[in-house]
Formats: C-alpha cells, structure tokens, sequence
C-alpha cells in the first residue's frame, strides 16, 4: 500500500478558505479522484473551515489557525482538520429535512449535511485542546473521463433589463460565504430599486457552498414577500446537484435559459 500525505498551515479567517480548497483539489486530483469526487472534496472543505471560522473562532481571529492534512493511499483520500477553537462536534447537530416547507426550516445545518451527504466516511474526536474532523472520499478506479474545471474568484457581477420589468443578473466563479456575500449585495440592490421579478443566470457559476444558499433562499424570501418571484437559469449539474440535496430545486423557479424565464415572468408581471 502506497500512503502519501501533505500539510497545510493556515491564518482562520474567511480569505484564506479558498487556498486550503484549492490545497485539496490539487491533493485530490493527484490521488486520482474523477472530477465529481474533487468537487465533493471542494464543497466538505469549504464548508468545514467556513464553520470553524465563522462559529469558532468568529471572523475576527487574525492569531487564529486551521491545519489541514491529505493523505491518499490506494483506495481514499483522507482529509484531517485541526482547529483550536472550543469544543463542537458537528455530527450531533440533527439533518436539515429537505421536504419541510421553507417556512418551517431552520437556517442552519445545511453546511454539515453536504459534509455527510458528499463524503464517504466522516468522524470528529477533540482531544489536547483541539478540534479534529477526519473525512474520507474513496477513490473509485477507472476515474471517470471528466474535464477539469478550475473554480475562478467571482467576477463583476452583470446586471441588465431583460424586460421592462424583469432584470437579468449574471454572476460568474464561485458563490462561497465571501463571495455570496456581494451577490447578495446586488440583489437586495435590486429590490430596493423595486424590480421584482429577477433572473439568476448561473450559467458560469460552477460553485455553491451553504452561504451561497442561505443568501438565494433570503433573496427569494423577501422577492416573496413583495409579490415578485427569483429565478435560477442554465443550472451546472453540481450546482443542481446541490440544490437537490437540501430540495431547493422544488421551492426555487428553474428554466433553461434566461428567455424561457423572462416568458414565464412576462405571464405574471403586472
């Protein structure tokens, strides 16, 4: 049996998640997971070091660090996280249930049930002061034909009328609780310019962590409650995938393409 193993060092705070996501990716790829498994790797950590850093040592800890280690061995890719903060074993927290109405859920646990949901295996111990979460992806042989697809920092969000009263809003890369956040910024935008009836192009979105939901499900909650509605368009399969574990892909309006919703709108607008 071959065992290899690389470790990672990191600041805890927000701006670093996406260097310990890419430090897995890489670990990941060259453990010889196809691409779907890497994306799952991508989504566990993120949401892992996103928890510890927004509810355990909270966002302003700049002494404050997490370390990540990798180790393949022919048959799974094991993922360890060691963190300081207090002692929280994030398994005992109950699964979201995806067919309780939106109104009735909580907003939290949906970022533990992607981590239990994607991996195959996972495990938390605290011990010397320290949080440890240990999750294992099994590496499936032959890996699937896939082409790799980088994840890019959000780009400048696009926004234009689609209609008279239906505006198109593009955004691109990653929605991670960073980036989310200035989504999130540009749709309230909107509904405080009293536009209503939104379409999401997610076309170059290839990436939705628990933040990026929890944002879309606050944006749709108040488009609601203004009689307009949000739709999400040209959804990437791990995207919808996503959507689907938590069954947002039944509360969310979905269409094809930005043509077939701004049809769907133009029946409803008044």
């Amino acid at each position: 049996m071959t065992v290899k193993e690389r470790q990672l060092r990191i600041a805890g705070v927000l701006e670093n998640v996406s260097v310990a996501c890419d430090f897995v990716v890489e670990a990941a790829r060259e453990a010889g997971l196809d691409e779907r498994a890497v994306h799952h790797c991508y989504l566990a950590v993120d949401e892992a070091c996103t928890n510890i850093i927004e509810h355990g040592y909270g966002r302003q800890c700049g002494d404050c660090v997490i370390e990540i280690s990798c180790q393949r061995d022919d048959d799974a890719l094991t993922i360890t996280i060691l963190d300081d903060s207090p002692a929280f074993d994030p398994l005992d927290r109950p699964d979201p249930d995806p067919q309780t109405p939106m109104n009735q859920r909580g907003v939290g646990g949906w970022g533990i049930f992607f981590i239990k949901k994607l991996m195959d295996q996972v495990t938390y111990s605290y011990a010397d002061s320290r949080n440890r979460l240990v999750m294992i992806k099994k590496i499936s042989r032959p890996p699937l034909a896939e082409p790799k697809h980088d994840l890019p920092p959000l780009k400048p969000i696009e926004m234009r009328a689609l209609s008279e009263k239906v505006w198109l809003i593009t955004p691109k890369g990653r929605l991670d609780a960073t980036q989310a956040t200035y989504l999130g910024q540009a749709l309230f935008g909107q509904l405080e310019a009293g536009h209503r009836w939104l379409v999401l192009n997610m076309a170059d979105v290839e990436f939705i962590s628990s933040a990026g939901l929890k944002m879309l499900v606050s944006v749709w909650q108040r488009v609601r409650d203004q009689k307009g509605d949000l739709a999400l368009v040209a959804l990437k399969p791990r995207v919808q995938e996503v959507l689907q574990m938590i069954g947002l892909d039944l509360v969310f309006t979905i269409n094809e393409t930005p043509d077939q919703a701004g049809a769907y709108f133009a029946s409803k607008v008044k």
